[in-house]
């Protein structure tokens, strides 16, 4: 019986006991949990144009200097980045440079239709209006929650 370990060897499914679809979709669901946490997303992105040190990683992304060790570690361990060392140096880069682009092909749907604004801009409304402790206040735009305007 042959094994095929995830993406991140933290454990090895049977290809007998696991038919295709559900492995892939194991998968699949490993490589979105990796890829769910912000700052993961910025380095890959970070990446796009070449391979990056950890201290230009830091700079760009305003995080400490163990911080991005530890995400690009994880991020390692799943095959998604790989590293070149260069003296004292290591240097970063995607193991999929494509990747990247499947990211900015994502923006789309995390885009709220004009409806889905409607929505949210009442509901903002009504909750600005119910908490608020200094009388009614409005939203002036839907892309402006955090300063709303106070009524004349």
């Amino acid at each position: 019986m042959q094994n095929f370990a995830n993406i991140n060897n933290s454990k090895v499914y049977s290809w007998m006991e696991m038919s295709h679809r559900a492995f892939i979709a194991q998968q699949l669901a490993d490589l979105f949990a990796v890829l769910s946490h912000p700052v993961r997303i910025r380095i890959v992105v970070e990446l796009r144009s070449g391979e990056l040190c950890v201290s230009a990683l830091q700079e760009r992304l305003a995080i400490s200097h163990s911080a991005v060790s530890q995400h690009l570690a994880l991020l390692k361990s799943h095959r998604l980045i790989r590293e070149n060392k260069k003296g004292r140096h290591v240097f970063y880069r995607l193991a999929m440079p494509d990747m990247t682009a499947w990211i900015v092909e994502a923006i789309p749907f995390i885009v709220p239709d004009d409806a889905d604004i409607d929505q949210l801009k009442s509901a903002a409304e009504h909750a600005l209006g119910e908490w608020s402790d200094c009388g009614a206040v409005s939203v002036k735009d839907s892309r402006d929650y955090k300063n709303p305007v106070m009524p004349d």
